[in-house]
């Protein structure tokens, strides 16, 4: 079970962008990104954080992302879910299919199945605004 770069990413984008409470370019996000982030998979996450209703995305000279909602309701889970399908970080080991009805099997999808449901629950329980206030508190900014 492993978060992807590409979450990992969206969160940053996300808390760059709660973080500065104001319009950014692509090219500024990823200049004030610690880790430089590559462009086109910024661009891409990006755009797929637009579309899900999280960045309000503006063309032209003015153009940039800015938040479309407020920090404070949005959560890690709508961020990943954006980019990802948090469920795919744990079904490799879960038998979709259901043929294999064996004890074994059946005892070992529940304990997937647990953990999956308790990693959403987490990352539903955490905000925007909480990464930032962690953040803000870590980073004496």
């Amino acid at each position: 079970m492993a978060i992807t770069m590409k979450s990992e990413y969206a969160i940053r984008l996300m808390m760059l962008l709660g973080i500065s409470g104001r319009r950014m370019k692509t090219h500024e996000l990823i200049e004030t990104c610690k880790d430089k982030l590559p462009l086109k998979f910024t661009e891409k996450i990006l755009a797929d954080l637009a579309r899900k209703g999280l960045l309000k995305a503006f063309r032209g000279h003015g153009g940039g992302y800015e938040l479309a909602k407020s920090s404070d309701i949005i959560t890690v889970y709508d961020i990943v879910s954006a980019v990802d399908n948090p469920s795919d970080m744990i079904k490799c080991f879960i038998n979709t299919n259901k043929l294999d009805t064996s004890a074994e099997a059946c005892t070992v999808n529940a304990i997937w199945e647990t953990i999956l449901h308790k990693m959403e629950e987490t990352l539903k329980s955490i905000t925007l605004k909480d990464l930032i206030k962690d953040y803000e508190a870590r980073c004496n900014t």
